[in-house]
């Protein structure tokens, strides 16, 4: 079994169990003890779990609240920025699947003056947001609750997705690499924005330049999958030379152009 595919399995654990034991995945997984602890270590240095003594916690577990207001405070003006320049790509009439996540959020309410919009999104915020901006008809899908943003996931939130094929579907991404394609630390978030993908005609990423050349777990696709790409000026200029070359269209927010 590749490394990758045993990495899968124990972040799998601790999603569920928030904690796991060197012994247990070790005869779950039938590798010695010392590969589940490099294992483990790798993670770690991603930043995905917590080692203790004998196995590792949950991250995800600790706290999420506080995560999630914590990174809703990052890049706030670079967020904004693109938020509202990708809310210029939404025609009037339009039907629409939004990510989870600030970016997504500040989209939403970017949207003010749309008419005649149809919202799909996993996202209670989102949803509320997109309402009060443009009175849009908003669908949100069923699910599980996931309680710190808090958004529905699952396969019932994946289910609902495949009923529509929308215009655009407005994503959101931890990292972008030229090699791995579109990933996200978050497997529960990946899945969902593969449907989410595959449902639209067109599909629009929304990440700010510092996730840009990052490489976080698990993979939503390769960057074929992405038709277009809003940023901040801080992207490399070589990088949007390769995305360019894919032919994939790059629109570059300015945050001097948001109030």
């Amino acid at each position: 079994m590749l490394a990758i595919d045993r990495q899968r399995i124990i972040l799998d654990r601790l999603l569920a169990e928030s904690s796991v034991r060197v012994v247990d995945l070790a005869k779950t997984i039938g590798v010695a003890g010392e590969t589940i602890r490099r294992d483990l270590d790798q993670l770690e240095q991603q930043g995905l779990l917590r080692r203790v003594h004998g196995g590792a916690v949950s991250i995800w577990q600790e706290d999420k609240e506080r995560q999630f207001k914590e990174r809703e405070g990052l890049r706030i003006p670079e967020k904004r920025a693109i938020g509202v320049r990708a809310a210029e790509l939404v025609e009037n009439g339009d039907t629409i699947i939004v990510d989870v996540g600030t970016t997504a959020l500040l989209f939403c309410e970017a949207l003010l003056g749309k008419q005649n919009l149809t919202v799909i999104t996993p996202s209670f915020k989102a949803a509320l947001l997109a309402q009060q901006a443009c009175s849009a008809r908003v669908i949100v899908t069923g699910g599980e609750l996931q309680h710190e943003e808090p958004y529905l996931w699952g396969y019932l939130a994946e289910a609902t997705l495949r009923q529509f094929h929308v215009h655009r579907a407005f994503l959101s991404a931890g990292g972008l690499t030229l090699d791995t394609g579109i990933t996200d630390y978050n497997d529960r978030e990946v899945h969902m924005r593969k449907v989410m993908a595959e449902c639209a005609s067109q599909v629009i990423v929304m990440a700010d330049s510092s996730k840009m050349g990052v490489r976080a777990f698990s993979v939503v696709g390769s960057l074929s999958i992405m038709d277009m790409l809003v940023t901040d000026q801080g992207l490399h200029p070589v990088m949007r030379e390769k995305l360019e070359e894919l032919g994939i269209e790059v629109i570059l927010a300015n945050t001097q152009d948001v109030d």
